[in-house]
């Protein structure tokens, strides 16, 4: 199982991660919150839980698609105790489970607050980048990320690809569709408002496509205290949450979208830095090459979600 899962459940030091969660640490006799959501979660929690000074206790809990069904009795038991719970939509019977966003904040007390964010998806300084779902399938190896010109030359049957940046027009479009997308999740769900502080973090807004900049995740977490009524000064961390991978950045598509090289604080990049370490593009390129042909699914269910914006970019031949 923990193969499947990509992490083991059972490890002690995971469980001593979530220590609170699991109920192997004693919770505060103060107010209680969670964060409920993806890998975004976390971070919005440690940014919330120092704005309350003490008013207030964020608990840690495993990102949404790591719960499993035996972790429904330590989620009861967290919500039970909630006095706000911040929630990206997530859809009723995910995965099986009752982890939804309607789901969760059923079980919380009566004067129980709620807020939701939006997932946060943000292309425009990446703008080939994806995230492609298969059935059954784990994340491409090196980087877990899918890059449409990759995606393209596979399902051309392709066994080398040669990357080039797109153009500019391509970039803007991919920027657009980013903020279209962004904006319909935010009406349709009822979330604060990510698009606006995207736009306004221009070159710094984002490491990865998924992995929003500390000004982006700030300025979410004091969008959630004002929703709640609640005051509290959100301050950075003093080191970056969502920072452990990063994209390559190209200064022709910093400059399609009127900023410089000057503009990205460690300037433009032609290389993945993960875990501290810089990764050839071409390398992962090649890697996730010879990847597709062992997951064709992947590919087509690459092509069919990202249809209008591959159209759009103009990457087919």
């Amino acid at each position: 199982m923990a193969e499947e899962l990509g992490f083991d459940p059972h490890d002690p030091g995971r469980r001593a991660h979530y220590g609170e969660f699991y109920g192997l640490a004693d919770l505060p006799d103060a107010p209680i919150f969670m964060v409920h959501g993806n890998c975004q979660a976390e971070s919005l929690r440690v940014l919330l839980h120092a704005a309350g000074e003490g008013r207030w206790h964020g608990v840690r809990v495993p990102p949404v698609h790591e719960l499993l069904a035996e972790d429904l009795p330590h989620l009861t038991r967290l919500l039970n105790r909630c006095s706000f719970v911040a929630t990206q939509p997530v859809a009723s019977g995910y995965r099986g489970l009752p982890l939804g966003s309607d789901e969760i904040l059923a079980l919380t007390p009566a004067d129980s607050r709620a807020v939701k964010y939006p997932v946060m998806r943000w292309t425009a300084l990446m703008p080939t980048l994806a995230i492609v779902r298969a059935q059954g399938v784990t994340d491409p190896p090196i980087a877990p990320y899918h890059d449409l010109r990759v995606l393209v030359a596979a399902a051309q049957g392709k066994s080398s690809v040669h990357l080039e940046p797109v153009s500019d027009e391509a970039v803007r479009a991919s920027r657009d569709e980013s903020l279209h997308q962004l904006r319909i999740r935010q009406q349709a769900h009822g979330t604060v408002d990510a698009a606006s502080l995207f736009e306004a973090a221009g070159p710094d807004a984002a490491h990865v496509i998924n992995h929003p900049s500390n000004q982006v995740l700030m300025g979410v977490a004091r969008e959630i205290l004002e929703r709640l009524g609640e005051p509290g000064e959100v301050q950075d961390p003093g080191r970056v949450l969502l920072g452990g991978i990063r994209a390559p950045i190209y200064a022709s598509t910093l400059h399609a979208l009127g900023y410089s090289d000057d503009d990205l604080e460690a300037g433009p990049r032609d290389h993945w830095v993960i875990g501290g370490e810089k990764v050839s593009e071409d390398d992962v390129a090649a890697e996730h090459l010879g990847w597709y042909a062992h997951f064709p699914q992947v590919v087509a269910a690459g092509m069919k979600r990202h249809e209008r914006l591959i159209g759009a970019m103009k990457l087919l031949d």
